[in-house]
């Protein structure tokens, strides 16, 4: 049987802000990468390395006070598809990377949350 995707998808902080996403939500929720390293002989060992959660975002720009945003202290965050019925939870998170600000358009790209634990519930 197949699934839904798409529709709204709605970003709330622990702080009460909201932010109008944009374009595609990309999330990475595994805590731990995976690299092959060959040796000499042939044989391939697998190295794990910890990481954290991410929510790669884009939303529409609201003037929200970026440096504010940007020196926070840590939230949590709620992304609920409102279509799927499907909501994520991204716990002690904050913002990383460099806001940029497209004038022409409005869409604010270059951040992504980052946190340390993870959770989904399945309506």
């Amino acid at each position: 049987m197949g699934q839904n995707f798409g529709g709204r998808i709605t970003m709330r902080l622990s702080t009460g802000e909201t932010f109008a996403l944009r374009g595609a939500l990309n999330l990475n929720t595994a805590g731990q990468t995976n690299e092959a390293v060959t040796n000499q002989d042939g044989s391939v060992d697998r190295v794990g390395t910890v990481k954290d959660r991410r929510a790669e975002i884009s939303f529409a720009d609201k003037g929200i006070d970026y440096d504010a945003l940007m020196k926070a202290d840590r939230f949590n965050v709620t992304l609920i598809e409102e279509f799927t019925g499907v909501t994520h939870y991204l716990t002690d998170s904050f913002v990383v990377g460099d806001p940029q600000q497209n004038r022409v358009n409005g869409e604010v790209t270059g951040l992504s949350v980052s946190a340390e634990k993870y959770n989904r519930s399945n309506a």
